[in-house]
């Protein structure tokens, strides 16, 4: 089984949970982003699956409005070299796909991620299950 999006979405970093006296909260960055990408997710109506998975997602980060138009044009399509570790944006991407795409993200079994400076953020997202990678790979060393 294999399922594709792109989420035309900015990518956000996970945050870590802030615990104060009374309640344990979200930065509202990362919570908007959840519920964003959420509803974004639910429109394209995936179907879930408890096979193993192996996942690649491409994050477009958005060049900062305050590059100049040559710095945006040198930039563009180039890996994203920002202080965001890409760990935090794969488990803020992944949290929200939990249950559209997979039942628990425990399933996603290898991963291959990559960041790039682009002029439009969005998130390309591809959940391929192990049976149909072994297929490909098959078909690829036949070749």
């Amino acid at each position: 089984m294999r399922q594709q999006a792109i989420f035309k979405i900015a990518p956000c970093v996970a945050s870590r949970a802030r615990v104060t006296r009374w309640s344990t909260y979200f930065p509202k960055k990362y919570t908007e982003f959840r519920k964003a990408l959420s509803a974004i997710i639910k429109s394209l109506h995936p179907s879930s699956t408890e096979d193993l998975l192996y996942v690649k997602i491409d994050f477009h980060v958005q060049i900062p409005k305050s590059a100049s138009k040559k710095r945006k044009a040198e930039l563009e399509g180039k890996y994203c070299d920002n202080n965001a570790d890409i760990d935090n944006y794969v488990k803020a991407t992944l949290d929200s796909c939990e249950g559209y795409y997979y039942q628990n993200d425990k399933q996603i079994v290898m991963l291959r991620a990559r960041k790039f400076w682009s002029n439009e953020g969005r998130i390309v997202f591809e959940a391929l299950s192990l049976d149909e990678l072994e297929k490909w790979n098959g078909k690829e060393r036949t070749q």
